[in-house]
């Protein structure tokens, strides 16, 4: 049995039809637990099994699944986006300790976003975004990240940006660790990062860094000594 340390219960929250149970299949499908990546569309994902889920093709139960992951054991939990099935949403924010919810970079926040922000607020949950959907024609990453930073507040900050939208969408770098990675056969392959995200990547960095350094003070101050913050201190 894993100790408690090394469990993770994550749920994933969004309004309806941003993906999460899209995500939560390419999760299982990385960590190996399904051996192909079932699609929501053609109703064979691993987490929608009931009759009427495959035949309307969306999530009307809480769905639960176990992976493992670099050595942390992982509980996921996939919500239904729906408000008719809040009871089951608010249950799994009160039993998670993390949960992503997902935008759709075509829409950015809905009210169905606020809503579940509010949820996991109430619960005391850490909260990550997860923009879905960047290979769809009008994605919009920016756009996405603005408009919720608009609504839910100005101290959200990216991890990671991407490099190139809609078909272009071929990789992401990550803010953390100053790493591009392009995708290639299932998984990532390292890259320079474009030449054209430069100015981008250095003043989002910046807005990382401050914004993890206003929240300790000894992070704060050895940011002020030395105008950097390794990613282990973040």
């Amino acid at each position: 049995m894993k100790d408690s340390a090394e469990v993770r219960n994550i749920v994933l929250l969004s309004h309806a039809g941003a993906g999460k149970t899209s995500l939560a299949e390419a999760m299982l499908y990385r960590a190996k637990v399904v051996d192909r990546l079932g699609r929501v569309d053609e109703g064979n994902t691993a987490l929608d099994y009931d009759p009427q889920e495959i035949t309307r093709r969306m999530s009307l139960n809480l769905a639960i699944a176990t992976f493992e992951w670099k050595g942390i054991l992982i509980d996921l939990l996939d919500t239904p986006g729906y408000v008719d099935f809040v009871a089951d949403i608010l249950a799994s924010c009160r039993v998670a300790d993390n949960c992503i919810i997902l935008l759709d970079a075509t829409v950015g926040a809905e009210p169905g976003t606020e809503r579940v922000w509010e949820y996991a607020e109430r619960a005391g949950l850490s909260r990550m975004f997860f923009v879905n959907k960047m290979k769809k024609e009008n994605a919009d990453f920016f756009k996405t990240l603005n408009g919720v930073k608009s609504v839910l507040g100005q101290s959200i900050v990216p991890l990671q940006i991407p490099i190139g939208t809609g078909e272009g969408f071929v990789g992401v770098v990550d803010l953390l660790r100053l790493k591009a990675y392009s995708f290639s056969d299932g998984g990532l392959k390292s890259i320079e990062i474009p030449d054209e995200l430069g100015q981008t990547v250095d003043e989002l960095r910046k807005s990382l860094i401050e914004s993890v350094a206003e929240k300790d003070d000894t992070l704060l101050e050895k940011y002020l000594d030395t105008g950097e913050l390794p990613a282990a201190d973040m």
